[in-house]
């Protein structure tokens, strides 16, 4: 059974590439893994200062991530499901390039999956790009699909997804 792997961060763009995976390229042969890759409000903690008051509010906020993360795992194994699709949904964390270069040569993937916000060249120069950086640092093919801005199904409009 090949094993496609998908990455999805919740975003109109991810959710889109899923779909397209699932209307398009799943069948019986395939079995996909959904990663996403942890995203927490506090990037860096190390940059706050830490009073009482500030130690509460950054456990609030980090249960309030896991929540999300949480719900967003869910939604995911849901839709798979309510689709049919034999698969699974993975949850990691670090650098989501990174993440998903390593978690697609672990499992020895066949393809990887993803969406694109279709940054401009001045953005995508100064915040990188994920897809681009996996398309060129992957031994794996990577398929990735890019939703027009004003493209929405009803589909992503009746889901909450979004991170």
């Amino acid at each position: 059974m090949k094993k496609i792997l998908i990455a999805v961060d919740g975003s109109k763009e991810s959710i889109f590439a899923l779909e397209e995976y699932m209307e398009k390229i799943h069948n019986e042969d395939k079995h996909a893994v959904v990663i996403h890759c942890a995203h927490y409000s506090i990037s860096n903690p190390e940059e706050l200062s830490i009073t009482r008051d500030d130690a509460q509010a950054i456990k609030d906020i980090l249960q309030k991530d896991e929540q999300r993360m949480l719900a967003l795992t869910e939604d995911l194994k849901r839709l798979l499901k309510e689709n049919n699709i034999h698969g699974e949904v993975v949850r990691t964390e670090g650098k989501p390039e990174s993440a998903i270069i390593s978690k697609a040569e672990e499992l020895n993937a066949s393809l990887i999956v993803m969406g694109s916000r279709g940054l401009g060249t001045i953005r995508r120069t100064i915040l990188g790009s994920v897809s681009e950086y996996v398309l060129h640092h992957s031994h794996i093919p990577v398929m990735v699909c890019k939703c027009k801005s004003n493209q929405s199904t009803e589909k992503n409009e009746s889901r909450d997804l979004i991170i």
